[in-house]
């Protein structure tokens, strides 16, 4: 079961057949790029908004967000998203598996980006309106609204590969890339609210307002391609209404093929919700606006963001010949090594375990390897799924990956807790 053996059929068919449309000045590539930043990308600010958050739903009596004053309010929002995202996210996935096919995808792409963005216009508005005499029912909107954008994101998830099995091959790597530049954009967005002294209101703006603007960016891009001959030819082999629903006898014998995909992105999510990396901060902390300030979004966010990055764009040139064990093995002993190493890096507060890696270039190197890794192994997970199946079983078994992917982010997302419980 060779990555790149098993399905040799599967090849770019615009680089075999002269006579197919061409992607002139890469506009489509540049499209996916584009369309894979935009899928996580609101949602992500929503959440990284935190001191926003924190200061709607403050005690107003004596006017602070410090931790020592939290109001109920406060202390349930983190988790609270927690619990709206990942509901909303899985169940609009399945609903779209099963019933997106009535809606031609181009037509859920505006749909998508649309909705994102008044929810976006809509979360501005508010950031400068004065809701302290109603903040439980701004509570209750906020999670309306990261319930709207998560369910987005389930739709926009199962939509762009159903897509992506329609053009060639390497068009899922520019989505998969635009993906890990989200991340790149949230870390560049703290540290300009850090850099500026931006209070909690104009960083809100910020992230918003970037959110908004790629979101509108990525509409006029999509626009621009309606009489693009070569998005116009791929799109129109999507013939999802004759389709027939998938079934769970489908699903099944899709899982045994793309099994290793989900050991893969599994593995990864496990280590990742598992690893307390937003609690170490610098050995120096308290010495300096670098310790203080700049440590956690420089290190723990910028460049875990920018090595999955490298990562994701390394998977598409190097490529060992590993079955689905080997694929398997790699991620599970990757996730072995990597949660205990954090575990025993800097992460405050702790209670239980000793500090065993105090310094913080042992810290970054470890991030360095992780993130690189974890980016790389993520890409390979999606990239595999076509050496796994055959063309005609390539929508699907993208549908059911994208279903299942949804389902364990869904389900390992409580780790973390019982992680930092163990520190």
């Amino acid at each position: 079961m060779n990555t790149q053996k098993d399905h040799p059929q599967i090849e770019e068919k615009s680089d075999v057949d002269p006579d197919l449309p061409k992607d002139r000045f890469y506009v489509n590539y540049i499209l996916f790029f584009l369309i894979g930043l935009v899928h996580s990308l609101p949602a992500t600010f929503f959440t990284t908004a935190t001191n926003f958050w924190m200061y709607k739903f403050r005690n107003t009596t004596i006017d602070t967000t410090d931790s020592e004053f939290r109001t109920d309010l406060q202390a349930q929002f983190s988790s609270s998203l927690k619990v709206v995202q990942p509901i909303s996210s899985l169940a609009f996935q399945l609903l779209t598996v099963y019933y997106g096919r009535y809606f031609k995808v181009r037509s859920r792409k505006f749909f998508i980006l649309i909705v994102n963005m008044l929810l976006c216009i809509l979360t501005m508005a508010f950031v400068r309106v004065d809701t302290d005499s109603w903040q439980e029912g701004f509570f209750a909107m906020a999670m309306a609204i990261t319930a709207g954008m998560n369910a987005m994101t389930g739709i926009f998830s199962v939509t762009m590969y159903t897509a992506c099995a329609f053009f060639p091959h390497s068009y899922i790597g520019a989505y998969i890339i635009g993906e890990g530049l989200a991340s790149i954009f949230t870390a560049v967005a703290q540290m300009i609210s850090l850099a500026f002294d931006l209070s909690s209101q104009d960083s809100a703006l910020v992230y918003f307002g970037i959110g908004l603007g790629v979101i509108v960016v990525t509409i006029v891009a999509l626009i621009a391609t309606r009489r693009n001959k070569f998005y116009v030819y791929h799109m129109n082999r999507i013939q999802e209404r004759t389709d027939r629903i998938i079934k769970p006898s489908d699903v099944f014998h899709l899982l045994k093929k793309i099994w290793s995909s989900l050991v893969i992105v599994g593995c990864f999510l496990i280590a990742h919700d598992a690893s307390p990396t937003a609690l170490v901060v610098s050995e120096n902390e308290g010495s300096g606006p670098w310790s203080d300030l700049y440590f956690i979004p420089t290190i723990t966010y910028l460049l875990n963001s920018s090595c999955s990055l490298i990562g994701r764009g390394v998977s598409f040139l190097v490529i060992p010949k590993l079955n689905g064990v080997g694929w398997s093995v790699l991620s599970v002993i990757r996730m072995l090594v990597f949660v205990p190493l954090f575990m025993f890096c800097n992460a405050q507060p702790r209670k239980h375990l000793s500090v065993l890696l105090p310094h913080d270039y042992q810290y970054i190197v470890t991030i360095l390897v992780f993130s690189t890794t974890g980016g790389y192994l993520l890409s390979r997970c999606s990239y595999n799924i076509a050496n796994l199946v055959t063309p005609e079983e390539l929508k699907k078994a993208y549908q059911v990956y994208s279903l299942f992917l949804g389902l364990q982010t869904s389900v390992y997302s409580p780790i973390g807790l019982l992680f930092v419980q163990l520190l």
